[in-house]
């Protein structure tokens, strides 16, 4: 099981481990901190780049409605970032649940509910999204260009 999407010596972008949501992105960066402010320079001036690749392969591969990024530090406190593809199919079991969000959909709660609702262990995540993990590899090489 290799979740890794593409590594440099800047960050790490891994598919999710535990959300069975394909597509669903984590961008770390290779030093650990727990602040943007905390990145060396070098790394500040990546950070923009490497969350836009992950963001392009997403949109290429998934072609999601709306794709999240999100950083929060509460679960694991070092800096990393949620790349999170919202899909048809995921917004309509979300409005299902939560028909009150229809005219406005709040990103963070759909986040954490889709968190919550496709939570799996490591190797069902895997069996799961191992096809876009793959796809995702290939095509990242030529989107980081």
């Amino acid at each position: 099981m290799n979740f890794t999407i593409d590594e440099n010596e800047y960050f790490t972008i891994e598919h999710c481990h535990s959300c069975a949501v394909p597509g669903y992105l984590i961008v770390s960066p290779t030093v650990t901190v727990e602040s943007i402010s905390e990145l060396p320079n070098s790394f500040q001036e990546q950070l923009g780049f490497s969350l836009a690749t992950a963001t392009q392969v997403i949109q290429e591969i998934i072609n999601p409605l709306k794709v999240y990024c999100a950083q929060f530090g509460e679960e694991g406190v070092e800096l990393h970032f949620h790349i999170f593809p919202r899909t048809s199919k995921i917004t309509s079991e979300f409005l299902k649940a939560f028909p009150e969000q229809r005219d406005l959909i709040h990103g963070p709660v759909l986040l954490d509910w889709a968190r919550e609702k496709y939570n799996y262990s490591k190797e069902k995540v895997w069996s799961i999204v191992s096809p876009v993990t793959i796809e995702m590899r290939k095509r990242i090489t030529r989107v980081s260009k």
